[in-house]
């Protein structure tokens, strides 16, 4: 098994990130989503899968609050870090992806610096409960955001950066998926038989590191053939 090797770059109680230094013009900023323990801030997300095996360079994001970015200051903190990094690393082509919350913030991204392309797993449109008035499942963390920044990302969508949304097709899903806008720039596509584990599902079918490749690379054809046939997908028209 590949070992990615990934050192911490900053820590504090409103971020954390690390990175990778690959040997590619390309950059990913990977966004990580709330983790899997309450009590623990969510640490990096998808080594293996943004670096392609350790070829090109991440930017991993943490946010230990998990806000939305809606944290006082976090999104120029973010920006500040990803504009460093672009710079260290030469880069060409910038991806943002995450899922979840992850997927949420690589969608606002764009609209505060220069993004090319945005891949999201099951990310949420918003958690405001104005704008999704039945979406439950993440009142704890909502309950504790002192001040709504970032009320839906339908309101930070560009018509530069190629946007691609890969969701779940489980009821659950619906109060984020079916809210989505219409773009010509967005391309959103619907996995059968799948709740919020997107990524999981896609792991499990074999085609994760297929479609981050795909994203990374700007082969949109690609990546759509593949979802239809690997994981009988549906795209959004």
């Amino acid at each position: 098994m590949i070992t990615i090797p990934i050192i911490l770059r900053t820590r504090s109680n409103s971020l954390a990130t690390w990175v990778h230094r690959g040997t590619s013009d390309k950059l990913v900023v990977c966004l990580s989503g709330i983790g899997r323990v309450r009590e623990q801030p969510p640490s990096y997300e998808f080594a293996f899968n943004a670096t392609s095996g350790g070829k090109h360079s991440v930017l991993f994001i943490a946010d230990p609050n998990r806000t939305w970015l809606n944290g006082s200051g976090l999104i120029n903190n973010i920006c500040e870090e990803v504009d460093t990094f672009q710079k260290e690393c030469g880069t060409s082509r910038t991806i943002a992806a995450g899922h979840s919350m992850g997927g949420f913030s690589a969608l606002v991204l764009p609209d505060f610096l220069k993004i090319d392309a945005v891949l999201a797993f099951a990310p949420q449109l918003s958690i405001h409960p104005d704008v999704v008035p039945d979406e439950t499942r993440w009142e704890y963390y909502r309950n504790r955001i002192d001040a709504f920044r970032i009320k839906t990302v339908a309101d930070h969508f560009n018509e530069d950066t190629t946007y691609t949304v890969i969701s779940g097709s489980h009821r659950k899903e619906a109060a984020q998926r079916d809210r989505f806008p219409r773009m010509s720039n967005l391309r959103r596509y619907i996995v059968p038989d799948t709740h919020h584990n997107v990524p999981q599902k896609l792991k499990q079918l074999g085609i994760l590191d297929k479609i981050f490749h795909a994203a990374i690379h700007n082969q949109p054809r690609k990546l759509r053939l593949m979802l239809e046939k690997d994981a009988n997908a549906k795209l959004v028209l």
